[in-house]
């Protein structure tokens, strides 16, 4: 059954937003939560490395994973306004995943997004320690219906003279 999706603008003046405690895939599906139209979705989900969650399998195969991770990107997707948007984080090693998961259920690459960690993992004997997690950024649409070039005044080094309304947002 496939259901017709309505084109929806951005409502800027009153943010609405749900959280809902679920099993996503199941409650994306659920016909009483398709009316819900999404302007933003950040998917922070387990990331399969066999950690103990009260609801999900961490361990699943790879194939699983992915394929699970692209009901769900693809479910969210027909769920999306018109230029709505989705912030996929992941480890670092799953980018070129989440990328192609992305693509393959309808969203447009916009940004990737280096979110780096106040704390690191203790290296491997073969790797470096993991000090940041990616963001995949991407739109429903070649633009997101709303953008903020948003501004922050950083510490800064010695030496350095502070900009009088801060400095852009970068992606890292």
């Amino acid at each position: 059954m496939q259901r017709q999706v309505k084109k929806k603008h951005l409502v800027r003046d009153r943010p609405q937003f749900q959280v809902a405690c679920a099993n996503c895939v199941d409650w994306l599906r659920d016909e009483s939560n398709q009316a819900q139209d999404f302007a933003l979705t950040f998917l922070d989900p387990p990331f399969n490395q066999g950690k103990t969650y009260r609801n999900h399998d961490d361990s699943m195969s790879d194939s699983a994973y992915w394929s699970f991770m692209s009901d769900v990107c693809a479910n969210v997707f027909e769920q999306t306004i018109e230029g709505g948007c989705i912030y996929f984080m992941q480890r670092e090693k799953n980018t070129e995943a989440v990328l192609r998961v992305l693509r393959e259920t309808g969203w447009k690459f916009q940004n990737l997004i280096i979110w780096k960690k106040l704390t690191s993992a203790v290296p491997g004997r073969s790797r470096y320690g993991k000090a940041f997690q990616i963001i995949a950024f991407a739109t429903k649409g070649s633009r997101p219906a709303a953008f903020n070039r948003l501004r922050i005044s950083p510490k800064l080094p010695a030496g350095y003279k502070p900009h009088s309304n801060g400095i852009y947002v970068t992606d890292i």
